[in-house]
């Protein structure tokens, strides 16, 4: 049972972000998708999310529109193009921080209080949860309501597959080769943030109930919570693995707007195209030693526009296989 929305936080990092001097009000409009994929790949490539301690939030349905950031490479970037001559992905070099003192400040703010809430999840629960703070919400104005959601991990594939099935997950991909050693270890399901209780939509019309309920409240909790309710993912992961190795399958629900979809990479990764199945794909690569911000080895990305899905594959950063290796790993899951 969810604990009750009442409890005071006790987290020192968080008092302190809480009591420091107020900033100016700014619009901070950070991507959606940005986020999304940040936490996928964050707790899917790490060892910590192996041992269920890693921090999974709201996944939404993939639309992809990065808000512009500063410090992007213009000379570093690869795209694709539909047979239309479309720009359908295509991804771009992050060479300074994404963001403004300010912005990671709120980052930080928003970071401490999921935390907070996750833990006070089951797994399977979704909630919206509202601060009522004027620090905090004067970063965003606009998106003051938040979900986050706690997965159910199946350790089984029929598991996981039931539940893409059930919840009218993207079409997800399996792979027929895999190298001796590694095996399926979890999958994961995920609300979808365009539809249903969880959309964004719906998050806005909850906030003036959020903000009644805490200015009439006699707590001295900060913290308000709703449970929500879903039916619709919006995206799934799967994991492999091998001891320390792992490999991570993405699918996420990208609708045909808008147009295109861009992702980001570390400085220091190189970047092709490559096809692999008859697909056209972002091809990735890390070396350890030299991109330390980059937590996969290797990385496919494409986007699947009939299925209006977006696949993000990856190994972990310190991974044993090569990169034909990986290759047809995840060209025997379109075959």
């Amino acid at each position: 049972m969810m604990r009750k929305s009442g409890t005071i936080l006790q987290d020192e990092t968080l008092k302190e972000l809480l009591t420091a001097e107020a900033q100016d009000t700014i619009d901070v409009r950070l991507s959606v998708m940005n986020r999304v994929r940040e936490i996928h790949e964050r707790s899917s490539g790490k060892k910590t999310v192996r041992r269920k301690t890693g921090a999974i939030v709201m996944i939404a349905s993939l639309i992809i529109v990065l808000t512009s950031l500063t410090g992007l490479a213009a000379s570093r970037y690869v795209q694709i193009l539909n047979p239309k001559g479309e720009v359908i992905v295509e991804t771009k070099e992050i060479k300074e921080d994404a963001f403004t003192p300010h912005a990671k400040t709120y980052h930080e703010m928003r970071s401490a209080y999921r935390e907070h809430v996750l833990g006070m999840l089951k797994p399977g629960e979704l909630v919206a949860y509202y601060v009522h703070d004027d620090t905090l919400n004067a970063y965003d104005t606009g998106n003051k309501v938040q979900s986050v959601y706690k997965p159910m991990e199946h350790s089984s594939y029929e598991a996981f597959e039931k539940q893409l099935e059930m919840t009218k997950g993207p079409l997800f991909l399996k792979p027929k080769y895999l190298p001796q050693g590694f095996s399926f270890e979890a999958g994961n399901v995920f609300p979808s943030m365009m539809e249903g209780e969880a959309s964004l939509e719906n998050l806005k019309r909850l906030e003036p109930e959020f903000i009644r309920m805490a200015e009439t409240s006699t707590s001295d909790s900060k913290l308000f919570i709703k449970p929500l309710s879903w039916n619709t993912a919006g995206s799934a992961n799967a994991r492999y693995a091998n001891g320390e190795d792992t490999i991570n399958f993405n699918a996420y629900v990208r609708k045909k707007s808008p147009s295109s979809v861009t992702t980001m990479h570390p400085e220091g990764v190189f970047v092709e195209k490559l096809t692999a199945g008859g697909q056209e794909m972002v091809y990735m690569e890390a070396k350890t030693e030299e991109v330390a911000e980059a937590h996969y080895k290797h990385k496919l990305e494409w986007l699947d526009e009939e299925a209006e899905v977006f696949y993000s594959i990856y190994d972990n950063q310190n991974s044993t296989l090569s990169k034909s290796e990986f290759v047809r790993i995840v060209e025997s899951a379109l075959k």
